[in-house]
């Protein structure tokens, strides 16, 4: 590792849940810092057809804002039975970006059909890294597993309460952190940035 300042990474994200996961998988050898730190009011439109786009929409909107490194994580849930839906308008799949429980509500209602073995789905994350010098590094992770009949447990956001990963029998919502960490989309993602950048 540098100097502390090198360690310091700006999250394209205000969702504290996801600044607390990144920040609890990487430890304090990294300082993780999110939107309204930097440019509280800053906004943009996830208007991209891919979760690559996605992520690019945010560096470019961030950039401005912040010279150093920019880590733009992009994630969404993708549905078998619904032709991977609702992947990457996931946030925003009720209607309203970022209401968790319309997006869980709705995607409850268009699976009612659905018989449970055929319920299949995925958890899907991109983490983009914008170095200062323009770089670009991508890393990904994917979590298997079911959509449940109803929800269950308090615990994580968005759907996890309707998602069951493969080799458990509790939602993501009913696992603890440490082990949601393990097994996540996310938890995979952000190891693998770990383990390249270690040097960073």
């Amino acid at each position: 590792m540098q100097n502390n300042q090198s360690r310091r990474i700006l999250l394209a994200t205000n969702n504290r849940h996801k600044i607390s996961e990144i920040q609890a998988i990487l430890g304090s050898d990294w300082q993780i810092i999110g939107v309204s730190d930097v440019a509280p009011r800053l906004t943009w439109e996830e208007t991209g057809d891919s979760f690559l786009e996605n992520a690019r929409i945010k560096i470019a909107a961030l950039r401005p804002h912040f010279a150093g490194a920019i880590l733009a994580d992009d994630s969404g849930l993708c549905v078998d039975a619904l032709n991977g839906r609702p992947g990457v308008h996931s946030s925003s799949y009720g209607g309203i970006e970022g209401d968790h429980r319309r997006n869980l509500n709705k995607l409850l209602s268009d699976m009612a059909t659905i018989p449970v073995g055929r319920r299949g789905a995925h958890f899907y994350c991109l983490l983009l890294l914008s170095r200062a010098d323009g770089q670009e590094c991508i890393f990904e992770g994917r979590c298997d597993g079911t959509i449940s009949l109803a929800p269950s447990g308090v615990g994580g956001f968005g759907y996890d309460p309707i998602f069951i990963p493969d080799g458990c029998d509790v939602s993501m919502a009913e696992l603890t952190d440490d082990q949601k960490n393990l097994i996540s989309h996310r938890g995979k993602a952000v190891r693998a940035f770990k383990d390249q950048m270690s040097s960073y």
